[in-house]
């Protein structure tokens, strides 16, 4: 005997297996907008820290940017600091292979609501600063 009910059943389970499979799968997940230049940014951040011109050297595409991130470290009280521990990266505005990124910190110690404006050339790993600034850094 077969119940009336049944065919409901089998619906409500095939969409609930179907609701899983979206959830596990995820097929229209998206970075967050800027998450492709944290890493990049966070490297030359640390590397602004230990005042190593090799490495800024490597990650900049231009001596302005390195110059730049070795002043920064210079400051006092090493303000940079904040930035090196967590940094998070938005993206601004896009130009061809040029993008501006604002890197925020996470401390609200040193310099709330002010960013680092990092402009990379390229992206993903092989991205490179062509140029920084930072109203934090800049009226010292």
């Amino acid at each position: 005997m077969t119940n009336g009910r049944t065919p409901l059943y089998l619906t409500i389970l095939v969409l609930l297996g179907l609701a899983a499979v979206v959830l596990w799968r995820q097929p229209y997940s998206a970075d967050w907008p800027g998450s492709g230049y944290t890493l990049p940014a966070r490297r030359y951040v640390q590397a602004a820290l230990r005042q190593d011109s090799s490495a800024l050297a490597d990650l900049s595409a231009s001596g302005a940017a390195v110059a730049w991130a070795l002043a920064a470290a210079r400051t006092p009280h090493r303000p940079l600091e904040a930035w090196a521990r967590r940094a998070q990266a938005w993206v601004g505005r896009r130009h061809a292979d040029t993008v501006e990124v604002f890197v925020f910190n996470a401390s609200a110690e040193v310099c709330p609501d002010t960013a680092i404006r990092l402009r990379f050339v390229g992206a993903g790993e092989a991205a490179k600063v062509v140029q920084a600034s930072s109203a934090c850094f800049d009226e010292r």
